[in-house]
């Protein structure tokens, strides 16, 4: 698609109107995006085979900006859905690296387009429970089958869809489940509202800001009180 559209623009420029320059130059940019993500897809899955995974976390005073980077990255698959936020708002400095939660959230909102039906909702939501953060996603699509919910965590695994079978590498959510291990937390994948649809479910801990006051602010937490 990249080339396509690149050859185009460079052969037939003199007889393309402004408005078919810019869609193919929009083109190029989304797609060289999506391959920059899968790019990086396979990088991280090297890092993890290898143990070299190493979150760079950092204070990160509002979740929101990570949410709201993710689906910016997603512009062109998202334009056909209804995404919704509900963050709660007594959650906050999470200990983190912004950069991979924010590519956790990617491969799952890409996921949730390839199999959701346009029109649908996706829903972003982020709780308190305890002494938790729980981050779940959902979606309104096909789901995925009771017996597959743990092993589409699995490298390569995809759930078998018969001709209907989406393109992809299946390294997805292993590398989702990669990075959430890597920050102490767990993710699971569990049937969707009224049983439609898929919810991916993230957990990890949390530290409020009042519990903050004692740390310098630009230092990590003591190591026997890191948290995600």
């Amino acid at each position: 698609s990249i080339i396509g559209s690149a050859t185009t623009l460079t052969h037939m420029e003199k007889s393309l109107t402004k408005d078919n320059r810019n869609d193919l130059t929009q083109n190029i940019l989304q797609e060289a995006e999506r391959l920059n993500r899968f790019v990086q897809n396979l990088l991280d899955m090297t890092k993890l085979g290898h143990g070299a995974m190493n979150p760079k976390r950092e204070w990160c005073g509002d979740i929101r900006d990570v949410l709201g980077r993710s689906v910016s990255r997603l512009q062109k698959e998202l334009k056909t859905y209804k995404v919704e936020f509900r963050v709660d708002d007594t959650i906050a400095n999470l200990f983190i690296d912004p950069v991979l939660i924010e590519q956790v959230v990617v491969n799952i909102l890409e996921n949730s387009t390839k199999y959701s039906p346009p029109n649908t909702r996706i829903v972003i939501s982020l709780e308190k429970q305890h002494d938790f953060a729980i981050l779940k996603i959902s979606d309104q699509g096909q789901g995925i089958p009771e017996a597959d919910r743990e092993k589409v965590f699995d490298m390569f695994y995809r759930v078998r869809a018969g001709d209907s079978q989406i393109a992809g590498t299946g390294l997805g959510l292993a590398i989702c489940r990669g990075i959430i291990d890597a920050h102490g937390g767990t993710i699971r994948a569990e049937a969707g509202f009224s049983g439609k649809g898929t919810v991916i479910v993230i957990k990890f801990p949390i530290k409020m800001a009042k519990e903050k006051k004692f740390y310098d602010k630009d230092a990590p937490p003591p190591e026997d009180e890191a948290v995600v």
